[in-house]
């Protein structure tokens, strides 16, 4: 059973006992979200952190945390690509 079916099953016993119908399924889905975000957000401020860029912040971190185990340098590789081979078309 979905989200939906249940969703049809409370309306008919909502509708059968005289009670208001429910909300349909996704309707406080942004809200939700925009509550999380906001409870993020107001915790990083509490324990002295910036309230934004943590995200971009330790994926940079990660990303420099990767070059570093792998000896790569940030500039980029230290060879050119080689040129890639000519097309042939195969005689008939």
């Amino acid at each position: 059973m979905n989200a939906t079916h249940q969703y049809l099953f409370d309306t008919a016993r909502a509708a059968r006992l005289g009670d208001p119908p429910p909300p349909a399924p996704g309707t406080h889905d942004l809200a939700v979200l925009r509550a999380a975000r906001d409870r993020r957000r107001f915790a990083r401020v509490l324990a002295g952190r910036p309230a934004r860029g943590g995200l971009r912040t330790a994926l940079s971190r990660a990303v420099l945390f990767g070059a570093a185990l792998f000896g790569a340098s940030r500039s980029g590789p230290s060879r050119p690509a080689p040129a890639p081979a000519p097309c042939r078309r195969p005689a008939n």
